[in-house]
């Protein structure tokens, strides 16, 4: 299976490098964020040796293999595609308008131990994808949204984590044929599948009144994932965490971290709260909230989304036929990855071998990167795309 995916995907490379050849070169993006304190873009291949293979590792009884948190549940995690459209709020009497803010927001949130962004368009928009796992074990969430289309890089997330794997659709067959790769990677066949545009699974999905369309799918990934065969086992592949963090001396403060995908509405910012060691997330100018529930969308329960770990996995995209909304990412292999913990930066690496082996992050010394327990945000940020930080 191995080779013929990794021939496959080699094919995927070649034909999309040929059409973007042939095809009008694109007008650059532009990146509007200041260039202000540490500035990391086209930064170099830093070429850095793992100590150890990336391997999985055995699971520690009681302890979340995604947070790190204590956990007793059974490792079956539901992957949603979550759509990040422009919105508007009012923030100290000024309208700012960003991706995923206001009434755009989504809901459940609150439940995602690790929350993904990577490339929609090739100008710079994004899509948001949510990796439920913890919260499962105890029947939660019953509703998560707004649910929208997948793309490769989406269908490849869902191969690593060997999860169930919730999205409305995905590209026409011409452009992006999600259908095949699915077929190819073997998934369609393992009823770990909820495509919410189908005729099925109907009592688990709806659409939200007084929602605008097409941003008002609901889903339950509480009652899909009972819908998954009890033959389907999913291997876990924990990460490392640590009670104390090991990123301290010599590494330089980051308080905030900055990233422009290349347009201005995707814009986003973290803020380090050094009471509470997270990250709180806002985009543009915002605070990036998510709504209770789809039946709760008041601003009164409206909770800011805050983040342990914030990854930045730098990887390439090409775009099929050269189609500006046809992005294949490319998530196997190596690269750069800028990561931040406990206020901290740590110039790291990625390394994944193949499509059903995991994303294994090292810190700058080669060893594999310890986490602080808790939620994790990374993003599928491309080389040339702007990420600075400052110790503010």
């Amino acid at each position: 299976m191995k080779k013929i995916l990794s021939i496959f995907f080699a094919c995927v490379f070649l034909l999309t490098s040929a059409g973007a050849v042939a095809a009008t070169q694109p007008k650059p993006n532009k990146y509007s964020l200041p260039k202000e304190g540490t500035v990391l873009q086209d930064i170099a291949d830093r070429k850095i040796k793992p100590k150890t293979d990336p391997v999985r590792h055995a699971m520690i009884p009681g302890e979340s293999p995604t947070t790190g948190l204590p956990w007793m549940g059974e490792y079956l995690p539901m992957i949603v595609q979550i759509s990040n459209p422009e919105g508007s709020e009012k923030v100290d009497g000024k309208t700012v308008k960003a991706a995923g803010i206001g009434q755009r927001a989504p809901w459940s949130g609150q439940y995602a131990d690790i929350v993904f962004e990577g490339i929609l368009y090739r100008d710079g928009f994004t899509r948001i994808s949510f990796l439920l796992s913890d919260s499962l074990a105890e029947g939660l969430p019953t509703s998560v949204g707004p649910v929208r289309s997948a793309r490769i890089g989406h269908v490849l997330l869902r191969e690593e984590w060997e999860s169930g794997f919730i999205f409305a659709g995905g590209p026409r067959a011409e452009d992006n044929n999600i259908r095949e790769l699915f077929a190819r990677t073997g998934a369609n066949k393992k009823g770990v599948l909820f495509d919410l545009l189908s005729g099925s699974f109907k009592e688990y999905k709806n659409r939200v009144q007084g929602v605008m369309a097409p941003d008002n799918y609901n889903a339950n990934p509480v009652g899909m994932r009972r819908e998954i065969p009890a033959s389907y086992i999913a291997t876990p592949r924990p990460f490392l965490f640590s009670d104390e963090s090991p990123y301290t001396d010599g590494y330089d403060l980051a308080y905030t971290i900055n990233l422009d995908w290349g347009h201005k509405t995707c814009i986003s910012h973290f803020y380090y709260d050094e009471m509470e060691n997270t990250y709180l997330r806002f985009s543009g100018g915002a605070p990036y909230l998510t709504f209770a529930s789809a039946d709760d969308r008041s601003m009164d329960n409206k909770e800011q989304m805050t983040f342990s770990n914030v990854i930045i996995q730098r990887a390439h995209y090409d775009y099929v036929n050269n189609n500006k909304i046809m992005p294949n990412m490319q998530s196997v292999g190596q690269g750069n990855a800028d990561i931040f913990i406990g206020g901290r930066y740590i110039p790291g690496y990625w390394v994944r071998k193949d499509v059903d082996e995991p994303t294994v992050f090292y810190d700058d010394q080669g060893n594999e990167i310890q986490l602080t327990r808790g939620k994790t945000f990374i993003a599928h940020f491309p080389p040339e795309s702007l990420c600075t930080f400052t110790a503010n």
